[in-house]
């Protein structure tokens, strides 16, 4: 029997604060139609130029399509601008101000959550809007009827330390779009972006 080919790239990302976090109990997201384990990450604009997450991305695109592939003709548009509207025009949360705004989901399985020294955190009160957290995940592209591209599955969480409760702002459905979806060795420190001018393509 042949074992199709893993196409995905497992990272674990910098230093986040966790929004709209659902890795105790999966949420049922309306767009969808589907439960799923969540997490919306927020990274700092002034210490992180996403880089890695990109260069990932890129990876991904070409280990699923080819090496060869046009990024052009893919949806790459998973890092999200915190600082403006949504592509819908919606309003976004205060704490999405300054942060490039990343999400990740699985309906797979729950993820694993622990603490900096990896036990686990039973109690669903430790990880709420506002942590700070490491988040694993699989960068893979996907095929659907509306066009093929890359995105974010979530694995695993890790808390870093506590931070300020986020509260107020529009639901997690409002923020997001629907998706349609159907570990590699890569070099993950060099800006592939760098001199093809496509960093737009991301956000």
């Amino acid at each position: 029997m042949t074992t199709k080919k893993f196409t995905g790239v497992n990272l674990t990302t910098p230093e986040c604060i966790l929004m709209y976090p659902a890795v105790f109990e999966a949420k049922h997201n309306e767009l969808k139609k589907k439960d799923e384990w969540t997490v919306t990450m927020l990274f700092d604009k002034k210490t992180n130029d996403m880089a890695t997450l990109k260069a990932a991305m890129v990876q991904a695109a070409k280990n699923e399509f080819g090496a060869d592939v046009d990024l052009k003709s893919l949806d790459l548009k998973r890092i999200q601008d915190g600082d403006k509207p949504t592509s819908t025009g919606k309003e976004r949360p205060a704490g999405c101000l300054g942060m490039w705004v990343v999400k990740a989901a699985t309906r797979l399985s729950q993820p694993g959550v622990v603490d900096k020294a990896l036990n686990k955190i039973l109690d669903p009160s430790e990880i709420y809007s506002g942590v700070y957290a490491h988040v694993n995940v699989t960068v893979k592209g996907y095929k659907g009827p509306q066009g093929n591209g890359v995105t974010f599955y979530l694995n695993h969480v890790q808390k870093i330390r506590d931070g300020v409760a986020l509260t107020g702002g529009p639901k997690s459905e409002d923020v997001f779009e629907a998706l349609d979806l159907g570990e590699n060795d890569v070099d993950l420190t060099a800006d592939p972006m760098a001199d093809d001018g496509m960093d737009e393509m991301f956000s």
